[in-house]
């Protein structure tokens, strides 16, 4: 490797809390070791074990010559000139080679992930072209989740509404129907999908379209929020007037839609063109 490797990896403070989790699960299993359920409190904290160390073995390199992943089951580097295409899984980006002998799966969940993604696009940013289409668009799973969640609630909230024998059911029937009506109507106020020209983005939402000139937009960034599940990254079209414009759930991925989209901009805002003309 280089000498201006750069190396990621979890945060301390995740595994500081992943061992406190594993510490009390040992003196879980000590003080349960002759209950009925023992058997399941070690299954529990042997998978538990495994992750723990998966996350402490997890880890990037990069350097000018190549990039490294590091993990529980071994390591895999390729060489810059190497990477064939890119793809995504859920949150993270995957790196093939031109054989697909061997693929490169980034963790989101490491520190600096958004670093790691700027360092590939800078090195290969021929990788984030777009060859065939234009256009982003939501998955079929996507929907079926936003509204199959939110009917859910509502049905929830309706069960709650009919147990009159429980009291303050209908605090409860109201607080689920509130949250269910949430999902749905930010399901119907979120953009649909995204299509790119030379010079304009247009977000298209279920009931109008918007468009934005390259000079409307000052940067497009990924942002991240944390959860119980870990990161959840968004892309995010900041714009020089109003508010942040939010983008995610596409089915090209929020890494692979940020370095695209990101790409698309500093080639509109150097006058080059984006989308060739033959696309037109």
């Amino acid at each position: 490797m280089g000498s201006k490797e750069r190396v990621f990896r979890h945060s301390p403070g995740k595994l500081a809390l992943m061992s406190l989790g594993v510490v009390l699960f040992i003196f879980l299993a000590f003080f349960l070791r002759d209950a009925n359920f023992f058997l399941i409190v070690v299954v529990i904290f042997v998978i538990n074990i495994f992750i723990f160390l998966g996350y402490v073995a997890s880890s990037v390199k990069v350097s000018d010559e190549e990039i490294f992943t590091n993990g529980l089951l071994g390591s895999k580097s390729l060489k810059w000139s190497q990477i064939g295409h890119v793809s995504t899984r859920r949150q993270s980006l995957r790196l093939h080679d031109r054989d697909e002998n061997v693929i490169l799966s980034l963790d989101a969940q490491l520190e600096g992930y958004i670093e790691i993604l700027d360092l590939i696009f800078r090195k290969r940013p021929d990788l984030f072209d777009l060859s065939e289409e234009n256009v982003f668009s939501r998955t079929t799973i996507n929907h079926v989740v936003f509204i199959g969640f939110g009917l859910m609630l509502i049905l929830f909230s309706a069960l709650l509404y009919m147990a009159r024998d429980q009291d303050m059911a209908w605090i409860f029937a109201l607080v689920f129907l509130g949250l269910g009506l949430y999902v749905i109507l930010a399901w119907f106020l979120s953009p649909q999908s995204i299509t790119l020209e030379n010079q304009t983005l247009f977000v298209k939402y279920l009931f109008k379209e918007t468009t934005y000139k390259v000079t409307d937009i000052n940067a497009i960034t990924l942002e991240k929020r944390r959860t119980k599940e870990g990161y959840i990254y968004f892309v995010q079209l900041n714009l020089k007037i109003g508010k942040p414009v939010r983008l995610s759930g596409f089915k090209q991925g929020s890494a692979l839609t940020y370095q695209i989209l990101k790409r698309w901009h500093e080639k509109a805002n150097s006058g080059r063109q984006f989308i060739s003309n033959s696309q037109n």
